[in-house]
This record gives structure tokens, sequence and C-alpha cells, in this order.
């Protein structure tokens, strides 16, 4: 779907004042020292499908940067995906595919969507924790559709050979994954939740939140219904994401919070449409003095009133997940 607003704004803030009374951590990208990264293999300018292109027809990209996860061993993978030179606004899809060696049906994925600028350079960064099946090793690798917003007019755009994929720890010694439905968000909304015991002796866990986004606009579609309370009149909808981590008492009540900070801001216009937002935290501390070790991580998200209604995706999209490497 073509937007009409303008292509100028994808600022991030910080929304001052909508912060809960929580505990923040500093956040760090960190880095493994196990991590093994496979740069892709097929780097260049590609043919981007018209937008009349049937859904089983456009091309399907392999872009190579194969990793094997071994039989019966779980593993987190993240691949960035950087692409330039956009012959016109362009749908990029940057998927991580898993599959049972010899075989073209995947096993697992893992599924980034959004919409990239005319001559814009821009990094996609998809991640996920996937499980071999304990009778055959996976074979994963990056792939990508590209959609132009032409309806009969072929474009292109530019794979730089800086793409990748990288296992990240190597085997994880305990996670937890879910991967959000879609979802009209009108106020707020607690996105990827995630129920969680850290292991005994460990004293911090790790968190990822993602969320991949939709910008209600023009007439109703899917869930974006006027019915359903859905603002969709503007040009850009204002999405405040938090990363919240709860340790629990033995009763279910919350004994101690950390998040990545204030609750933060991305206008997102009508014309990007599509767009994929990533939160972490490196070092959840376990607190001794909470009775139990059990964990509720979310993705806190809210809409702001004075701009359009968006969705959650689904398809492996958004994804919530708590870890011990």
């Amino acid at each position: 779907m073509r937007g009409t607003g303008s292509p100028r704004t994808l600022l991030k803030l910080a929304v001052a004042g909508l912060a809960a009374l929580v505990l923040p951590v500093v956040i760090t990208a960190g880095t493994a020292d196990a991590a093994t990264t496979a740069y892709i293999s097929a780097p260049g300018t590609y043919a981007s499908d018209p937008s009349s292109t049937p859904s089983g027809s456009k091309h399907t990209r392999a872009l190579g940067g194969t990793i094997t996860i071994p039989a019966g061993q779980t593993d987190y993978l993240s691949s960035k995906l950087n692409v330039t030179g956009s012959g016109e606004v362009t749908e990029v899809s940057h998927m991580v595919y898993c599959r049972r060696p010899g075989q073209t049906t995947n096993a697992a994925q893992l599924v980034t969507g959004q919409n990239v600028l005319t001559g814009a350079s821009v990094t996609l960064l998809t991640r996920g924790f996937v499980t071999a099946p304990a009778d055959s090793a996976l074979s994963c690798a990056v792939y990508a559709q590209f959609v132009n917003h032409h309806a009969d007019v072929a474009g292109h755009i530019t794979v730089l050979s800086s793409s990748y994929l990288q296992d990240v720890y190597g085997a994880i010694a305990s996670v937890k994954q879910t991967f959000n439905g879609k979802v009209l968000v009108n106020s707020s909304y607690s996105a990827n939740i995630v129920n969680y015991t850290a292991p005994a002796g460990v004293t911090a866990i790790q968190a990822i939140g993602d969320l991949n986004v939709t910008v209600c606009y023009g007439t109703d579609n899917n869930l974006c219904q006027r019915s359903s309370g859905a603002r969709m009149d503007g040009t850009r909808s204002l999405v405040g994401t938090q990363l919240v981590a709860n340790q629990l008492n033995a009763d279910g009540s919350v004994c101690h919070t950390t998040t990545n900070g204030a609750l933060a801001g991305v206008y997102v216009t009508t014309t990007i449409h599509h767009y994929k937002i990533n939160t972490w935290m490196t070092s959840v501390p376990v607190d001794s003095t909470c009775s139990s070790r059990n964990f509720t991580v979310y993705t806190r998200v809210t809409a702001n009133s004075g701009y359009n209604s968006f969705l959650i995706e689904a398809n492996n999209q958004s994804v919530g997940a708590a870890f011990v490497a």
C-alpha cells in the first residue's frame, strides 16, 4: 500500500513523563565470545517486483550467509541486512530460513518487513532463537524479497556485502521465546509476553523484545478498522516502546523491575508504513531478596492519541525472549 505522508521523519525520541516507576539499567550491545558470523555470499543490485506482482510470483532472493545448528541444539541467530540505493520506495522482507539438509520447506523462520525510502541506506535487524529437531541439523541462511511501490514497473535495490547471519553464542543454556499475534493498538498493549524462570545459580538473565509495526491509514483494511477505534486520518503514528522485566515473588506479586530505559517513541510515517523496532537488555539482575526466580518479560507498547493507530505484526515478525547464554 502506498502512503501519502512525508518521508522525512523517522525520529527517535524519549517520551518525557511516560516512564513507569521502575529501575532502569544501562544497556550495551554486548559482544559474545562464541559468536560465529557468516557474511552473505550474494551481495549486489537486485530487481524489485512491481506492487501488482501476485504473492506467489514474488522473487525470493537467496543471499547466503549459512549457519548450521546441530541436531537438538538451540541457538540465538541474529542477522543484519544492509541495503542502499533503492530506486523507489521498496518494501523489504528480510528473512532467516532454517531447513533440514536437502529440503526446501522451512523448519523455522525469523522475519522483518520494512519500507525503504528512495535512495535511503537502511540496516534491518532480524533475530530470535531456533531449535534444531532431535533427528536433524538445520541449515539457516538469509533470504529477502523486494517489492516496489510502482504497480507495473520493476525497480532496483542494492544489498551490501556487510550483511550477515550470526550465531551469537552457540548452544543456549536456557531460553523461553514467544511470537506475538497480529494486534491493533489504539492506546496501549503488552506485547511478546514471556514467563521465564532463571536457572539456579544464575545471577543475571538477558532479554529481547522486537516489534514489526504497520501504520493504519486510508480506508479500513485488515485489523485497521474505524469501527474498532482505529485512528487513520493522519500521516504518521507515534509508537512508544519499553522492554520490561518483572521478577516476581512466590505469590505472583512484582518484587523487582528492570527496564531498558524510559519509554521511547518513534514516528513512523505512512510512507514508511512498515517498521521494525528492536529492544534488548544484556544484564537483568536476579534479585536474591525476591521469593522466586520467576520473571515476566514483555514489551510495553503505546499509541499516542494524537496520531494514527498501528498494528503489531504476526508471522514471526514480533518476538520476545528471556534467556541465559
